[in-house]
């Protein structure tokens, strides 16, 4: 009888360490996608800044400035944007951050910048 537990017992891990190693295959997959996109992301930034400063006259020390400012919006200077709490034009009621609509009262929220999520 014992020996049937422990191999019952056995085939439970063996099942459980196969469907971690899946999930560990998923996260990697994904990683690899998140990672790509942030090196299409980093090239693309790369672009139009370029194209600022070769056409519209943009210096290295205005964009670290616009940088710097941007990051501090959030009350913390960490190369992190944390969106705030958004409170409801019409009700004032506070929702998440990147709500389209009051929960309370249903009226449209709209971001305060073009790019909040």
């Amino acid at each position: 009888m014992w020996d049937i537990l422990q191999q019952i017992e056995l085939n439970n891990l063996r099942s459980r360490q196969t469907d971690a190693e899946g999930q560990v295959r998923n996260s990697d997959f994904r990683v690899g996608g998140v990672e790509h996109r942030i090196s299409k992301l980093e090239l693309v930034c790369q672009a139009l800044y370029e194209l600022l400063r070769e056409r519209g006259g943009m210096t290295d020390e205005e964009l670290r400035r616009k940088i710097r400012e941007i990051d501090l919006r959030d009350g913390a200077e960490d190369t992190r944007m944390r969106p705030k709490p958004v409170h409801c034009p019409k009700c004032a009621a506070t929702t998440t951050a990147g709500a389209l609509y009051c929960p309370q009262c249903g009226a449209v929220i709209a971001p305060k910048y073009p790019f909040s999520p």
